[in-house]
């Protein structure tokens, strides 16, 4: 007769195989929303797949009128996961934020990172200039900003412990380096007011894009926005930015 060790145990009600830790590890470890993205772990897909649909969900819905059982039958996952990898609708709000701001730091983050305009305006501009073709290309060219922008909209307008996230994990450390860029190129304080707002309105001019892109292809006569319209949206971005390092620049008294 087996031993009551050798009894095979029983799965938490509601989730399935692929989405248990693995041995030893906590659930509400995972709950905190910054676990693991390694697909190789088990569970991972089924968060990735929670965070990706609760990410669209939000953005076109809003937090407050989503359930969790959309969220689940979106991602094709068992509604207990939720609570299981997240511990809750609130818990996967806060890991879709930081979903959100590291996709995005993804994008900006090599090349802020790996550039250094020492005390070059010119390179400084240059680097100013790649980071925001970095954006517009990503905003404009992938399939996933969509939900992404929506997601990032709809949390701006509640402010509170997501949009804090969303702050300090990208707008504030991004928005100051450009300003830093931008300053150096202008010849200008990179926390004067005109620096601070040029940089909102040179990055805002990239989220107009995306979020009016069904406006601004029709007004286009745009079929569809393909590399060829997104080439001709940049050459305008470009030129704007170049105009206001122009139209900004100090002069040596």
């Amino acid at each position: 007769m087996p031993s009551s060790n050798d009894t095979p145990k029983e799965e938490p009600p509601g989730i399935s195989s692929r989405d248990q830790a693995p041995s030893g590890a906590a659930p509400s470890a995972q709950a905190a929303g910054r676990g693991s993205t390694d697909p190789a772990r088990p569970g991972d897909d089924t968060r990735l797949a929670l965070i990706t649909a609760a990410i669209g969900l939000f953005g076109k819905k809003g937090f407050d009128a989503t359930s969790t059982r959309e969220i689940a039958s979106a991602a094709n996952a068992n509604l207990a996961s939720i609570a299981y990898h997240f511990g809750g609708k609130d818990g996967l709000r806060l890991a879709c934020a930081d979903s959100v701001a590291g996709r995005i730091q993804a994008v900006v983050g090599p090349v802020l990172r790996d550039f250094d305009p020492g005390d070059d305006p010119a390179l400084a501009q240059s680097g100013m200039e790649s980071v925001v073709m970095s954006m517009a290309d990503f905003l404009l060219g992938r399939a996933e900003a969509r939900d992404i922008a929506a997601f990032v909209l709809s949390e701006m307008t509640k402010p509170g412990v997501v949009l804090d996230r969303i702050y300090e994990d990208f707008f504030k450390t991004v928005h100051a380096a450009l300003c830093r860029l931008l300053g150096l190129a202008t010849g200008q304080d990179p926390e004067s007011d005109l620096i601070r707002i040029g940089t909102f309105s040179i990055v805002g001019q990239v989220v107009y894009f995306r979020i009016g892109h069904a406006i601004v292809a029709r007004r286009m006569g745009w079929e569809t926005v393909g590399p060829v319209e997104i080439d001709a949206i940049k050459s305008v971005l470009l030129g704007n930015i170049r105009a206001f390092v122009t139209a900004n620049r100090k002069t040596s008294k």
